[in-house]
């Protein structure tokens, strides 16, 4: 009697491999953020500062400025005042830790000049119009529930892009809302229903995905990509907070109890590098206070100085792997 053989079947591990990395940050947020979880407020900060830096350095990518790396430099004032309000008028609450960052950056920086102001205000309001629309797609019933699917109608619904036969396919996604997507995924992350407790995921999209001559199935990987990405990357920096408290402890562990040591440490972490003026600002306490305290987290081998002109930047801080291979 002959026996019947089934064809093989082809296993695609891919929304496997998205399922698990989303139920991996699901509990490391439970863990680390729930009201009895193991971040304390200041911590909760520095990982919103974190956020807020990789949010303006997508932001720059998006609307290729080429300037102000740094969030609280002095290049780009228009620009990042700009990015500041846009984020500003879509976050659900004033009293967010976000919030707070955004308050925290405009007191370090070197407020903007009133030409600079005006520059802002303009790029602000102009760009309310792109960012309306997304939110408004957001808002609608017709967007699929499931992350990727989700993603990608999003981006069909806002690609300018004429693809092949176009004049120009790859410049015109330099007109994408890629930047509100993102800023969106930052300020209102439970709208992309990645994570059960949402956790704002800066760079969620890449200005790549609107281009109309990228193939769906190379969209869909790229997008998928995106996605894996940004979690992974949000769990190393939640990972990243911890150790950075841990070993702030072991390096200094009689603190008194109106030291600011430890908050100077948690801004650096949060920021990745400070001035002493800068960092004067944000502690209210003189330039040369916020030295000394720079130097002793330098001499604890916390910080690293870069010269006499240059920040103190952060010293590495190493995070678990979190099964990077699945990406």
């Amino acid at each position: 009697m002959p026996v019947c053989v089934a064809a093989p079947v082809a296993y695609d591990p891919a929304p496997l491999t998205l399922a698990f990395r989303r139920g991996q940050l699901d509990a490391l947020v439970r863990t680390h953020l729930d009201p009895a979880g193991l971040f304390t407020p200041e911590m909760q900060q520095t990982l919103a500062l974190r956020q807020l830096s990789q949010a303006w350095a997508a932001y720059r990518e998006d609307r290729s400025i080429t300037l102000g790396a740094r969030l609280v430099g002095a290049e780009c004032a228009a620009e990042r005042d700009a990015f500041l309000a846009l984020l500003t008028a879509i976050l659900p609450s004033p009293a967010s830790p976000l919030a707070e960052a955004v308050r925290t950056v405009r007191r370090i920086a070197v407020a903007p000049l009133a030409a600079e102001a005006r520059q802002a205000a303009t790029i602000a309001t102009q760009s309310m119009v792109q960012l309306e629309a997304v939110i408004a797609t957001l808002a609608g019933e017709r967007l699929p529930t499931d992350p990727l699917e989700r993603l990608l109608a999003l981006i069909d619904q806002h690609r300018y892009s004429l693809g092949p036969t176009g004049d120009d396919a790859l410049g015109a996604t330099a007109l994408s809302p890629c930047w509100a997507i993102n800023l969106l995924a930052l300020a209102r992350s439970q709208a992309f229903a990645l994570t059960a407790p949402p956790l704002p995921l800066p760079a969620l999209a890449r200005r790549r995905l609107f281009r109309a001559d990228l193939s769906p199935a190379k969209r869909r990987d790229a997008a998928r990509e995106g996605l894996l990405r940004a979690m992974l990357e949000a769990a190393r920096d939640l990972d990243r907070i911890w150790r950075a408290t841990r070993r702030f402890a072991a390096e200094f562990p009689q603190q008194r109890s109106h030291s600011r040591l430890g908050t100077a440490w948690l801004l650096l972490v949060g920021l990745e590098d400070l001035t002493p003026a800068q960092l004067g600002r944000a502690l209210g306490v003189t330039k040369a206070g916020a030295g000394k305290l720079l130097r002793q987290l330098e001499s604890g081998g916390l910080a690293r100085a870069n010269g006499m002109f240059e920040p103190f930047s952060c010293t590495p801080i190493a995070a678990a792997p979190f099964a990077a291979d699945l990406y």
